[in-house]
């Protein structure tokens, strides 16, 4: 069981490592577009100013596409076989998951509006706007697509259905699971997203202890990546925090 464990947190590594330079990076950006550091070379418009705009877009690459680094990452480590197979089975039957969660919402609504992909509780992935369940959803496909690769990328079917052996059968098998797994997510995961909604209405309300509750749930869900629920409202709104003037 330890060593289960210890090839799981092993598998987790292996996106995260990226983080790391592309941290530096929008470190640096920020620092470069800053006039009060280096002066009115990077005043807005100015040539500097740009190409440190974009350099900082690049950088922002692995953190606005961290739930397909986990899809794509967890089964290189976690494949007992074909890992470059797996790879491309989990993402398949990850996209196919969001794709099957957009319909699902647009068809019987669940009391989410997609309208707005900016939107707080919903993103694009892969260009499919859907709800952000974030490395939470990422681990738990690729954990369905790693378990039917490793079960029954080698089943042996009928010379007839040749074509559908390999990672054909396991994404056909991935997709008749992400079905009933998007139904799922789409009913239970709004209600998730409304009391985290209104917690933070409590955060914003309940003074000294609000204070206390935003930073403890932000830094304990840092490692679920759905930290960004809490900080995100109150940096970018809606939620705000009356100040003194």
């Amino acid at each position: 069981m330890m060593q289960k464990i210890q090839r799981f947190g092993g598998a987790m590594i292996v996106p995260v490592l990226l983080l790391a330079f592309n941290g530096i990076v929008l470190a640096l950006s920020t620092v470069f577009q800053n006039p009060d550091i280096v002066g009115s070379i990077a005043t807005e418009g100015t040539f500097w100013s740009n190409i440190w705009g974009v350099i900082e877009e690049g950088g922002w690459t692995v953190f606005n596409n961290m739930e397909l680094l986990f899809v794509i990452g967890l089964p290189i480590s976690l494949a007992k076989k074909a890992s470059g197979r797996a790879v491309m089975e989990s993402f398949v039957i990850y996209m196919t998951w969001n794709t099957f969660m957009n319909a699902i919402l647009q068809t019987w609504n669940f009391g989410v509006d997609l309208s707005d992909p900016e939107a707080i509780g919903i993103k694009s992935i892969g260009g499919v706007t859907t709800l952000d369940t974030s490395i939470i959803g990422a681990i738990l496909i690729a954990g369905v697509a790693i378990y039917l690769h490793n079960r029954f990328y080698d089943t042996t079917l009928p010379e007839w259905l040749g074509v559908f052996s390999g990672s054909s059968f396991v994404v056909i098998l991935g997709f008749v699971a992400a079905l009933p797994l998007a139904f799922l997510a789409a009913w239970v995961w709004p209600p998730i997203q409304d009391g985290i909604t209104q917690l933070q209405g409590f955060m914003a309300s309940s003074g000294t202890i609000g204070v206390g509750i935003y930073v403890f749930l932000e830094r304990i869900l840092i490692p679920t990546g759905l930290h960004h629920f809490i900080y995100q409202p109150f940096d970018l709104g809606p939620a705000v925090v009356q100040g003194e003037p």
